[in-house]
């Protein structure tokens, strides 16, 4: 097994940091690969990334290094990381899948970035299937959008985490689940009633296909949490279906957010509706599509 790495910022961007993060936060990362030349791109990349302060929620970062799997399961056992870079093409584990499988049953919680070496959309789905937060094609890798790679992966992990622990998270996306939403949803209706707020309750449909759906919906849910923080509510009404209820905002300003959100998303077309939600109305009736509603449809670019 090599020697850890340990990264670190020149002088002038050590007083940077300094001056902005008033506590030392260290990003502990494994890395899994067996090409010292892929090695030294990636170590290069994180070193170029903490440079420029790219990290935000980290100021320093240390790499492990292994160059087999045996070595990076007994890492795994001895020491907590906040995120694996593992190349699947390993030495002793012939079978790409199985090299994944073996890693993720001795990670526990830390979120698993796939570094392959060649673009392949049907492996890269069956990994995000099977768990792993991002498929990253070593050859394309640039340093903003892998910081952010890396970055989100972990927040992810951690959000995926937190909502294991309440009922009310749908297993997949991580918002609300169906009853929660409507529950969640009531109290809203009943405060509004008793404030005199607007309510607007809108509708998202995504349109996927069977092997590319899993993938579509996180995405997608991950782009409506952004675009809709609190105190708007989101939940996922049925497979392909997510809604939102927000409170006190102009239709026109929701419709052009729905627009925004939609062409952020990977889905290839995205439609959604948008109804204002009156103290006596009932969720089921409005999203059961009992009232007509015309849907709005964005059909985004390949």
């Amino acid at each position: 097994m090599k020697a850890p790495l340990r990264i670190k910022p020149d002088k002038k961007s050590r007083r940077r940091a300094l001056s902005r993060v008033p506590d030392s936060k260290n990003l502990k990362l494994l890395l899994v690969e067996d090409d010292l030349e892929d090695e030294q791109l990636v170590c290069e990349a994180l070193l170029e990334i903490e440079e420029n302060r790219q990290w935000c929620n980290w100021r320093t970062s240390s790499i492990t290094p292994t160059d087999r799997l045996a070595d990076a399961l007994d890492c795994l056992s001895r020491d907590s990381f906040d995120a694996i870079l593992l190349n699947l093409s390993l030495p002793d584990s012939p079978v790409l899948l199985d090299s994944f499988l073996e890693v993720s049953a001795s990670a526990g919680d830390v979120p698993i970035l796939v570094l392959a070496d060649e673009a392949d959309e049907n492996l890269a789905n069956r990994l995000l299937r099977q768990g792993a937060q991002d498929v990253l094609v070593k050859s394309e890798l640039e340093c903003a959008p892998f910081a952010k790679a890396i970055r989100h992966a972990v927040e992810r992990q951690r959000r995926v985490i937190a909502m294991q622990a309440s009922a009310f998270a749908d297993d997949l996306t991580g918002v609300l689940t169906r009853q929660a939403f409507v529950n969640a949803a009531a109290y809203c209706q009943q405060l509004a009633r008793t404030t005199r707020t607007g309510l607007l309750l809108a509708s998202i449909e995504i349109t996927a296909d069977r092997d590319g759906r899993e993938p579509l919906l996180i995405q997608a849910a991950e782009v409506l949490r952004s675009a809709f923080e609190p105190p708007c509510i989101i939940g996922r009404w049925d497979r392909f279906r997510f809604c939102i209820l927000t409170a006190g905002l102009p239709e026109t300003a929701l419709e052009a957010m729905l627009h925004q959100a939609a062409s952020n998303m990977l889905a290839p077309q995205v439609q959604f509706t948008i109804t204002p939600l009156r103290h006596a109305s009932s969720l089921e009736q409005v999203l059961s599509g009992n009232l007509h509603l015309q849907p709005k449809t964005v059909i985004l670019a390949d």
